[in-house]
């Protein structure tokens, strides 16, 4: 799913009205706060004397890395062939975070990664064999395990002849990610079906593991969530058919 720049909006309106941080009354004076105007993906004027303590929050925490992953997404899914050394390097200077830039066949042979060399050793296997079903001009989210911690794998497709005929395929380590937070301690960072980071939250991880959020983003993409006696909210960030799922405790 390549998400607009309204849609974007739309997204973090409803987790505000979820929290609790708009009020009716209030409802065109968020829109002026949050409608893009520049080169954000959306804005929380935080000069404002009536700022609530959630704003501030999402802002100094989840802002950061949603509005980069957000652009990330729309880079990778207009990509519809093969990118050469300089379109690797732009990519990796302006997502300080990635780790590398892989291009693997429909036969899974890796063709060239960028940098050449990494810290972790990774094989790619777990976005196949759904990434030869992946649509042209979107994107997918994976994990692949490896001894250094999990990576982060996200896909899109080079088609040929109205079919795969390969993946450009951007990955990160959550730790480095989840660093563009003010305070990566406070975030939990998971799947649909895995924790990837618990931040200090590592007791709620048994409970956290049985929601089935598959069921929870059917009906809508953030709300509140109660784990051993604690209140979080949670916002999900669709990459196409999968989600990365942010939660933050409720002080």
């Amino acid at each position: 799913m390549n998400l607009s720049k309204p849609l974007v909006v739309l997204l973090v309106f409803l987790l505000l009205l979820s929290t609790g941080c708009l009020r009716m009354g209030n409802l065109k004076d968020m829109k002026d706060r949050i409608l893009p105007g520049g080169p954000s993906e959306y804005e929380i004027k935080m000069e404002r004397k009536d700022i609530s303590a959630m704003e501030k929050k999402l802002s100094a925490n989840i802002y950061p890395m949603d509005t980069q992953l957000s652009k990330l997404l729309r880079r990778l899914s207009v990509m519809d062939a093969y990118p050469g050394v300089e379109w690797k390097q732009e990519l990796s200077r302006d997502f300080f975070w990635l780790n590398g830039i892989a291009l693997v066949n429909r036969n899974r042979e890796i063709l060239s990664r960028y940098p050449e060399t990494g810290i972790k050793q990774l094989e790619y296997k777990p976005v196949f064999p759904r990434a030869l079903e992946l649509p042209q001009g979107r994107t997918m989210l994976d994990i692949e395990d490896t001894a250094l911690g999990p990576e982060i794998l996200i896909s899109s497709a080079v088609y040929r002849d109205f079919q795969v005929d390969g993946l450009i395929i951007a990955h990160f380590d959550p730790r480095t990610f989840i660093a563009q937070s003010a305070e990566p301690g406070e975030i939990i960072l998971a799947t649909a079906d895995r924790i990837i980071w618990p931040g200090k939250y590592s007791h709620v991880e048994d409970e956290l593991a049985r929601v089935d959020w598959e069921d929870m983003t059917r009906q809508k993409v953030s709300g509140k969530i109660r784990l051993k006696d604690q209140d979080f909210f949670w916002f999900a960030r669709a990459v196409d058919q999968d989600w990365l799922i942010y939660l933050i405790k409720d002080k």
